[in-house]
């Protein structure tokens, strides 16, 4: 079994395929065959996936929670190939899938984060915005539109029935895992945390959101990382493909949210969070420009122009942590200063949180 065959695939419908264009899978008819007064007929897609014991099995998926309506209309995304993805894996996997453990037996260079109730109230009022955002059609800004526009990142599509599934552990759901390709696995990840986002926004709040929901949330996460979490070239200062860089750069986002639902669940239960020194040396959340760009061309221009402006590094992670030594360099702050001036909602929103819970201007 391949990659490929883990995961379902939405079809266009007939007509849709046969003339290359984007369907919006609307049942019975889709849009553009009802606006032609065409024939509108789909081909049968069923998820097939092998079990442990090597009997196929089938899963319907739920095709009305999502909608292609998310994905930009483009024709760029034919030109995208995500099949020779290369990155390498540049933070600790296993401290991440223990991350759950830190706030009963921190480890010794751990610091506690002096989080505030009003900075935790507004990262819960962010996160459940999540969810709500496919009601209005736009994504949460961990997952990037081409997951939605290319083929390959379809489970994301199904990622809700496959979330479910993974409150209770199985050897469907271990088999699935194991033979995920970096966008399946990623898709999953980011399904599972959308599924413990909107167990946090029930009634009961973190209660509902046990610990064994976010110990698996934690241990795909550190599957998703010992995957590659940077592109080779973003280690030497040149521009990485652009395929590459999309996947390393969601799963870094992705990475970042984990970790903040984490801190989320930990604060309303009353328990410690800890700073997330497994993720120190991966870059912040990329500019607007790069993460919105529509077209290759484009995102080259607008990476070639960070390099020029970043000729000393891009700004990591932990440049926003609290630094040893007295008040921040001025080199340090000055590249906090021009990542903020190009950053998006989702780096933002992480500067909002570390500058409030440190009290850094």
């Amino acid at each position: 079994m391949t990659p490929k065959d883990t995961m379902p695939r939405k079809k266009s419908c007939n007509y849709c395929h046969k003339s290359k264009v984007r369907c919006d899978l609307k049942r019975p008819c889709c849009t553009r065959c009802r606006n032609r007064d065409l024939d509108c007929t789909y081909a049968d897609a069923k998820l097939v996936h092998e079990v442990a014991s090597g009997q196929p099995s089938e899963s319907t998926v739920d095709e009305s929670w999502f909608s292609t309506a998310l994905a930009p209309e483009i024709t760029t995304t034919n030109s995208l190939d995500f099949d020779h993805i290369n990155l390498v894996c540049t933070v600790d996997e296993n401290r991440i899938r223990a991350r759950w453990l830190e706030s009963l037996l921190p480890s010794m260079d751990q610091r506690p984060k002096p989080f505030h109730a009003s900075t935790m109230a507004f990262v819960t009022r962010v996160f459940k915005s999540y969810p709500r955002m496919f009601l209005t059609e736009n994504l949460p800004p961990f997952i990037h539109w081409a997951q939605m526009a290319y083929r390959v990142a379809e489970p994301l599509a199904n990622c809700m029935n496959i979330a479910r599934m993974w409150a209770v552990q199985t050897p469907e759901s271990a088999a699935m895992r194991a033979f995920s390709g970096h966008l399946e696995l990623l898709a999953i990840l980011q399904g599972y945390l959308l599924y413990a986002i909107m167990l946090f926004d029930s009634a009961n709040a973190a209660s509902m959101v046990e610990q064994d929901i976010m110990i698996k949330l934690q241990d795909l996460a550190g599957d998703l990382a010992s995957r590659g979490t940077l592109c080779p070239a973003e280690t030497n200062g040149s521009r990485p493909d652009w395929e590459s860089w999309i996947v390393a750069s969601a799963k870094r986002r992705t990475l970042f949210a984990t970790v903040l639902l984490d801190n989320l669940v930990n604060f309303t239960l009353g328990s410690p969070s800890f700073i997330a020194v497994e993720l120190a040396d991966l870059p912040a959340p990329a500019s607007k420009t790069l993460w919105h760009a529509q077209d290759r061309r484009s995102w080259n221009a607008a990476y070639n122009q960070q390099l020029s402006l970043w000729s000393d590094g891009e700004l990591l992670i932990s440049d926003l942590w609290p630094q040893p030594g007295p008040i921040p360099a001025p080199v340090r702050q000055k590249k906090i200063d021009n990542w903020l001036s190009s950053v998006d909602e989702f780096g933002m929103m992480i500067y909002a949180v570390t500058s409030h819970t440190y009290n850094e201007a």
